[in-house]
């Protein structure tokens, strides 16, 4: 990634830097201002496996971007945030192109999750959509997990990097670490669960199974026991093809709540080896 903190965006204005640990506060105020999920837990694990750039304006920060590498080939690009009072002044494209310019720079393929808004602009910026999902937000049922075997955490891992094409270890270990209860290997199935905790609710996802169809009873079950744990509101975003797991989260009270539409710039592809995602890590993460 860039190794210097200031990099001037045009010879006047403001300037594009690389935010470090001690910027959290001002990222955490971009996204709270937004209504976005994220944690200070979540800030500062892009800051520490990815890079965030941003613009400071007046001592404050006015706008962010952020990249987390995934493996060799691929980027997440995503925090594409700006101060309400400074949106519609070309802040955060500029600051999308920088992030485009680092991740093709280092031959990998960038890509990330766009709601409808924000697929018109990425489409003009060469990125192409070829995955759809949708939000589903509800509450969690409260209960104490019971019955729930502490599952091989590495192997899990291993999973879950198989089925999405790329090594994220860091962040399924940094799931893992801080919401235990919200992780779950079947090995005879290949199914398998992470979760984090939110400023707004706390998210269910990753769900992948080896099976080529995840929209299964078995994950079907899975998640309605994830979400009988869980107190408060819950998050989850799940790939439109599963049907049946829509069905099960709207039995139980969840609503939708708004599109994305996985999107990428290069030619990476998922893998074809019959793996399947049924929910998301959320659109910040993949």
């Amino acid at each position: 990634m860039v190794p210097t903190r200031a990099v001037p965006l045009s010879n006047s204005g403001p300037q594009l830097i690389m935010l470090s640990q001690g910027d959290i506060d001002g990222a955490m105020a971009l996204s709270v201002e937004a209504g976005w999920n994220q944690t200070a837990d979540d800030w500062r694990l892009f800051l520490r496996h990815g890079t965030v750039f941003g613009i400071i304006e007046d001592g404050a920060l006015s706008a962010s971007a952020a990249i987390m590498p995934y493996g060799t080939e691929i980027a997440w690009i995503s925090m594409v945030l700006t101060r309400k009072s400074r949106r519609g002044c070309g802040l955060g494209t500029r600051l999308l192109k920088h992030c485009i310019s680092v991740v093709e720079a280092e031959g990998r393929t960038a890509l990330l999750d766009a709601t409808p808004a924000g697929e018109v602009i990425y489409r003009k910026l060469g990125f192409e959509g070829h995955e759809t999902f949708t939000r589903w937000a509800g509450t969690g049922g409260g209960k104490s997990p019971s019955g729930a075997v502490a599952p091989d955490i590495p192997a899990a891992i291993t999973a879950a990097n198989q089925v999405f094409g790329a090594d994220r270890t860091e962040l399924l270990a940094n799931f893992a670490s801080r919401c235990p209860d919200l992780c779950r290997y079947d090995p005879d199935t290949g199914l398998c669960a992470f979760g984090r905790d939110g400023s707004l609710a706390t998210q269910i996802g990753p769900v992948v199974g080896s099976s080529p169809n995840p929209d299964s009873p078995g994950t079907e079950a899975l998640v309605a026991a994830l979400i009988g744990g869980i107190t408060g509101s819950v998050f989850m975003d799940v790939a439109d093809h599963c049907t049946r797991l829509a069905a099960c989260l709207a039995a139980l009270g969840f609503e939708k709540q708004r599109p994305f539409l996985r999107m990428k710039r290069g030619p990476w592809l998922p893998p074809g080896n019959g793996s399947t995602v049924a929910a998301i890590a959320g659109p910040e993460f993949g």
